[in-house]
């Protein structure tokens, strides 16, 4: 056989070679869509066993994918594989050192056992290694008030929001800080604030209802200067009750909206975390964490 013709039979083995390798991979990652919404399906109806199953079938077909991984590991957390989970929550942390809802997960597992300071450690290493984004603010700022630290959830949240104004759920969070403790004026503004990033947020919407019967003339007020004092001296002394005086006018926003709105919540689709457990991706209608885990996002 000639050279040249025995070069292009073997290019073009490689390109079949090559062509079936593509192939094989976009199959595998079909399958593993396939095999995570059929464990989502068995978690929803508590089969949570059959789930692990799926899920690992998922992670073995996409073993990079993050999502999978994590969703393995909180279907192994219902079983009572505890040691199991957290493995695997470590797993899918090492596969994507961003992944929020795995960092959540494990957080979690970890308050739920009282390992409070490991928790800490964790999500405060998050910030360190991430200090440019604010879901690590966000989730240290949901363990900080799980565990009474208002001042320190406070600064957190405000740190959150520095690096991403229109943080819905940052603005929200902070919201019912400041609702929490007795200031509604400061509550209302930043409740709108986080509507006016994401509008669907049922609970919220609640919330200002709420607060505007309460306080008919909340919210006005922030278009002046008030000064409030901040939350780490209110614990001490007591939160005052901020009102306005005028009950007209535009509402001003605490901060000005410079950047446009951005949701970083996953949404219903192929490989999305089956748990809407965490503070950072809230869209079930609640702000406070320990949601339902069998919520999707």
């Amino acid at each position: 056989m000639p050279i040249a013709l025995a070069r292009s039979f073997a290019c073009l083995r490689c390109l079949v070679v090559a062509a079936l390798a593509v192939q094989f991979a976009g199959c595998n990652t079909m399958n593993g869509g396939l095999n995570n919404n059929l464990g989502t399906s068995y978690y929803r109806q508590g089969n949570y066993t059959t789930a692990a199953d799926e899920f690992q079938r998922a992670v073995a077909n996409d073993p990079w994918n993050a999502d999978y991984i994590h969703n393995l590991a909180t279907a192994q957390k219902r079983q009572g594989n505890i040691a199991g989970a957290e493995r695997t929550y470590r797993q899918a942390i090492e596969v994507d050192p961003g992944h929020q809802p795995s960092y959540h997960g494990l957080a979690l597992l970890f308050k739920e056992q009282g390992r409070t300071n490991e928790a800490s450690d964790l999500l405060q290493g998050w910030v360190d290694q991430q200090p440019y984004s604010a879901e690590p603010y966000i989730e240290l700022a949901w363990l900080k008030r799980e565990m009474g630290d208002i001042p320190g959830t406070e600064q957190l949240l405000q740190s959150a929001l520095r690096i991403k104004p229109n943080d819905y759920v940052a603005t929200a969070q902070l919201g019912q800080l400041y609702q929490d403790t007795n200031q509604p004026d400061l509550a209302i503004a930043m409740y709108r604030r986080s509507l006016h990033a994401r509008w669907h947020q049922p609970e919220v919407q609640s919330r200002v209802a709420q607060l505007q019967r309460q306080y008919p003339n909340a919210g006005y007020a922030i278009a002046r200067p008030v000064y409030t004092a901040p939350l780490s001296v209110q614990a001490q002394y007591g939160a005052p009750t901020t009102q306005s005086s005028s009950g007209f006018g535009p509402t001003t926003y605490i901060d000005p909206i410079t950047v446009p709105p951005v949701a970083f919540g996953p949404s219903l689709q192929l490989g999305s975390p089956i748990a809407d457990a965490d503070p950072a991706h809230s869209t079930s209608g609640q702000i406070s964490s320990d949601l339902p885990e069998v919520q999707p996002y």
